[in-house]
């Protein structure tokens, strides 16, 4: 299994001063370039940008002239986004409770609509985690409707899979492509169910508890390349990985604020090298660990981009969900500054194939 090589200490504080360095003016250059661990390290992410509004996409020439004359058009923009997730295929869905409802980012047409139709049975009020299959079909939780709302890769409706009575409060959903069924927490409940495409109840496993296995409130889920389930156990400061069918395999996390430690988990995600990343609501970063927990980077650091107006790359004030396709592009809401921000993890096959410029592999 490939990993990321641990970097200490010393290197995350250089990671945290070339964060800082970059929120020196209101705009990033894109000759700049930001990478955690920094230059003349091997270089393992990289960040590429930040999204809020139809403003962050590239502009036509037409768009740029109109701009400079009437300035930024004011429309609509993320205000309170709590889950995203990646079709792979150019679209990035972001679930924003206070809208509220689901945007799209198109990255094909660059463009930010809303997500669906206006009908009433398919207007989604609460979003909390999205999920989508190998056909397209999305799948929306909604905390509010207490279901699980499916659509169409076209964005109309196809079912509603109603969880009133089954759970307490419906949380973070994933899709397991291998097992061909749905994850989802229940975050009250504190257990993990297992349901068909169709809603129904399959199995479960979990309890309230401290012991392995045992849930307190926990936040997401995501499937990791061999179909094994890992669950970011919040209130327990940890990260529990289980087999397909529930069984448990093995844990890791401590609770604290130095590199390595976790304080509030707010989503999980995995590379395809089956690293585990986790988003720390509290600690404004994320960390990425080994399949087997090593702790290996810690990317970000808390900075406000809405009271500066500076870009800020890697500078979070409570990063929540977090998804990463099948091009190893990071995906990272930073709620309250109304954004996701996007990372791209250099594996070694990526880096082989574009060489970094202030980068000399080691003969």
């Amino acid at each position: 299994m490939k990993t990321i090589r641990s970097i200490g200490r010393f290197a995350v504080l250089a990671a945290m001063a070339a964060l800082f360095a970059g929120c020196a003016g209101q705009q990033v250059k894109s000759e700049q370039r930001f990478f955690w661990p920094p230059l003349p390290e091997r270089p393992r992410i990289e960040w590429l940008n930040a999204y809020s509004s139809q403003n962050d996409f590239p502009k036509s020439a037409t768009e740029k002239f109109l701009t400079t004359i009437i300035g930024e058009e004011e429309g609509i923009s993320l205000s309170k986004p709590i889950t995203v997730r990646s079709d792979g295929r150019g679209k990035v869905y972001v679930g924003d409770p206070g809208a509220p409802g689901v945007y799209v980012f198109d990255f094909v047409n660059n463009i930010m609509r809303p997500f669906g139709k206006a009908e009433a049975e398919a207007r989604i009020e609460q979003p909390v985690g999205i999920a989508i299959d190998e056909n397209g079909r999305i799948y929306v939780s909604d905390t509010k409707k207490a279901a699980i709302m499916v659509f169409h890769q076209d964005e109309t409706p196809a079912a509603l899979i109603n969880l009133k009575g089954m759970v307490e409060k419906i949380g973070d959903i994933a899709y397991d492509r291998i097992g061909k069924h749905l994850l989802a927490l229940d975050v009250r409940g504190h257990k993990v169910l297992v349901l068909s495409l169709r809603g129904e109840l399959l199995s479960s496993f979990g309890n309230r508890g401290t012991k392995p296995g045992e849930f307190n409130f926990p936040s997401a889920l995501t499937v990791n390349n061999k179909g094994e389930i890992i669950v970011a156990d919040a209130m327990n400061a940890r990260i529990q990985i289980f087999s397909s069918d529930g069984k448990f395999l093995r844990m890791f996390g401590q609770r604290g604020d130095s590199p390595g430690t976790l304080q509030l988990i707010k989503g999980v995600a995995v590379d395809s090298d089956d690293n585990i990343y986790v988003t720390d609501g509290k600690g404004h970063k994320f960390e990425i660990f080994s399949t087997t927990g090593d702790y290996l980077l810690t990317v970000g650091g808390a900075f406000s981009a809405l009271t500066t107006g500076k870009t800020a790359p890697g500078g979070f004030v409570i990063p929540q969900g977090i998804d990463i396709d099948k091009d190893n592009m990071i995906y990272v809401v930073d709620q309250l500054n109304r954004r996701f921000q996007v990372f791209r993890y250099i594996s070694d096959s990526y880096l082989k194939a574009n060489p970094i410029p202030g980068y000399t592999p080691s003969p």
